[in-house]
């Protein structure tokens, strides 16, 4: 038997080839080392390294596991016996053994590295990232368990622990796309969608016939409502897999916000060769566009919406469908039903999840505005703000013209619509530093004079060189105060029409964005008159460039109060404006079909339709109603089937 100083030097011998890459050396001088000492456990545990690396993982197991019986407190060898156990599958044992590496050598970077590993791959998610956090502050240059480490933490969305791992993963491999694309979904779901769709164009143009990366693209697009790029990416996916309905679905969306009408019933018909018993698409497009549905269509919508064994959201995009064809149809007590068990869905569902509207705290925020957003504040203000004429906000209750107002300024050549822009609140949410309604002489100068620097260079960068850029979001209406500080010399149009068509107009709409109290008519009403007290301070109060457009009076002399608007832009008269309906740009709102169209006069006066149903709205509004004998005439139009702009 060799002195032990021999075996010393053989067992160095045998590490120094493992390290310089020589199994074939190294594996030779462990077996001829247990030859001499068959319990040397640290012969026993190289080879079993050796032989794993070899693809012989039962045999490793063998040796490591009486490794570790002749040496229990050997931390090394139950980490390299956690990573044996993983690769035969036995992900339970390999966490066993990796705790114990850890337990006996809490630095031991290996064994929190085999732990993290193994919980991941049994859906242990909770306990895995703790654990892979361990293992990365131990082991601080390894990509895979970066990828691990990101792919828990986007599992658990925890996205900016995802962003930093996948961050990590590109500083040492930048020429991973994989991480590009992750790093690019994490940062979508953070709702930073400038470098997602950034980080998503640069792995297309790494791998172009990259589905994953064209999807991940699409994505991102559709969340931008950059809907041009989108019909582009969409088609380019659709090539390579016809089959994705996904895809598809984002691709019809894409061509309603282009206007592109005529090529929705091709997308339609592609989406039938894939799944010919899919019908939620059908119903996504009565919903949006009138008269896509045949009779069979209508009664499948009826069967559908009362199908209690469907999903919520596939009966109510079957409601809509249906209430709006019925409503087309003029049978309008039989559209009220369907709207009205449409919406209650709907309502009942927020109420459960607790997202019901709050009446009281709404009224407490306009209480607060009232009272704090006054002359004295605007004009104390008005020295700090930006003096940018280039932002317009449109704004009032959603339904009251913001769409066709918005679409008749963008369709001169010196004004870009920009659409819903939901970055006021965010802008405020910062300089109120997330403490909720803060008064505005708390904010840091500094940081306010820059947040609308910041928001006028976002809008040169939508805008390009135009003159004027449009935010239509009709509840900043709410944000007017702020709006006017940072911005005195911004242009404000407040859209206002008849509340009942207001309320009902918003009762009858699927709209995109979660909106609790457009599903019982009585919470329409209260938002509506609340707005409306809001309204009638900001007249008051309001200094700088405003003007208001009334729903019907628009309609009525369209040509009139377009070149009033154009005027008050400070632009030049363009006849384009009163080609609305043809202007090439996206809409991505509710509104999308319906400003596609020449104007007409059925929506002034659509709540008479509905009068029988409308009771306690109505008393709700009744202090808020125009006097009839003195109001707007209602008139209906040559063509009652096709609703005008909203």
């Amino acid at each position: 038997m060799p002195e032990p100083g021999d075996i010393e030097t053989m067992l160095d011998a045998a590490i120094s080839a493992h390290e310089a890459h020589d199994p074939d050396q190294a594996q030779r001088l462990c077996q001829q080392l247990l030859r001499s000492d068959p319990d040397n456990p640290e012969a026993l545990n190289l080879l079993g390294v050796i032989l794993q690396d070899r693809g012989l993982a039962e045999e490793s197991i063998a040796l490591i596991s009486r490794a570790v019986e002749i040496d229990p407190a050997f931390s090394d060898a139950f980490a390299n016996l956690a990573r044996g156990y993983r690769f035969t599958g036995d992900e339970g044992r390999a966490v066993t053994a990796a705790r114990r590496a850890t337990e006996l050598d809490p630095s031991l970077g290996e064994g929190w590295l085999q732990l993290g590993f193994a919980l991941v791959t049994l859906g242990r998610y909770e306990e895995a990232l703790p654990v892979l956090r361990e293992a990365v502050a131990r082991v601080p240059d390894a990509p895979d368990l970066y990828v691990s480490l990101a792919a828990t933490a986007q599992t658990l969305k925890e996205y900016q622990a995802a962003v930093d791992a996948w961050r990590e993963v590109l500083r040492l491999r930048p020429d991973r796309n994989d991480a590009t694309i992750n790093l690019g979904v994490a940062l979508f779901e953070m709702d930073q969608l400038d470098e997602a769709v950034a980080l998503h164009r640069r792995a297309v143009e790494r791998a172009p016939g990259d589905v994953t990366a064209l999807a991940a693209l699409a994505r991102t697009l559709h969340r931008r409502f950059e809907g041009a790029e989108l019909v582009s990416v969409c088609r380019q996916i659709l090539e390579i897999d016809p089959s994705r309905l996904d895809i598809l679905a984002m691709l019809s969306n894409g061509q309603i916000w282009l206007g592109q009408f005529d090529d929705i019933e091709t997308t339609r018909a592609a989406v039938l060769a894939v799944e010919p018993e899919n019908k939620s698409f059908a119903q996504q497009l009565g919903a949006v566009i009138p008269g896509t549905l045949d009779d069979a269509g209508l009664a499948l919508c009826q069967s559908q919406l009362h199908d209690t064994g469907l999903p919520i959201g596939d009966r109510v995009n079957a409601g809509y469908a249906l209430a709006r064809a019925l409503d087309r149809a003029a049978d309008f007590d039989a559209a009220f039903e369907a709207f009205r068990t449409t919406n209650a869905l709907t309502h009942e569902a927020d109420l459960a999840a607790n997202q019901g509207f709050n009446p009281a705290e709404l009224r407490n925020f306009v209480d607060n505005t009232i009272a704090r957003y006054t002359r004295p504040l605007f004009a104390a203000f008005r020295p700090m703000g930006n003096p940018s004429e280039l932002p317009i906000f449109i704004v009032g209750m959603p339904r009251s013209g913001t769409s066709l107002v918005e679409q008749i300024a963008a369709s001169h050549p010196r004004v870009f619509g920009a659409g819903e822009l939901k970055i006021i609140m965010e802008l405020v949410t910062r300089l109120n530093r997330d403490r909720g309604f803060v008064w505005p002489t708390q904010w840091d100068m500094d940081q306010f004079r820059a947040e609308a620097s910041n928001h006028i260079d976002r809008l040169r960068a939508l805008g390009g060189d135009v003159d004027r850029v449009i935010d239509k979001l009709p509840d900043n209406i709410q944000m007017l105060g702020h709006i006017r500080l940072l911005f005195p010399n911004a242009r404000i149009i407040i859209c206002r029409r008849d509340l009942r068509d207001v309320c009902v107009s918003c009762y009858t709409t699927r709209f995109g964005d979660h909106i609790s109290w457009s599903n019982d008519l009585r919470d329409c009403a209260t938002r509506a008159v609340e707005i409306e007290r809001l309204t009638e301070h900001w007249r008051s109060v309001l200094p700088g460039p405003v003007l208001e457009v009334r729903y019907e009076t628009l309609v009525e002399n369209l040509e009139t109060e377009s070149r009033r608007l154009i005027d008050f832009l400070g632009l030049d008269w363009d006849p384009a404006c009163l080609e609305f309906h043809k202007t090439q740009r996206p809409v991505t709102t509710s509104s999308a079909w319906q400003v596609r169209q020449p104007l007409y006069d059925s929506s002034v006066g659509r709540w008479r339709s509905y009068h029988a149903h409308l009771g306690p709205m109505l008393k709700i509004l009744a202090p808020y109603i125009p006097d009839e004998t003195s109001g707007t005439a209602i008139r209906t139009s040559a063509d009652p089937s096709t609703p005008s702009s909203e």
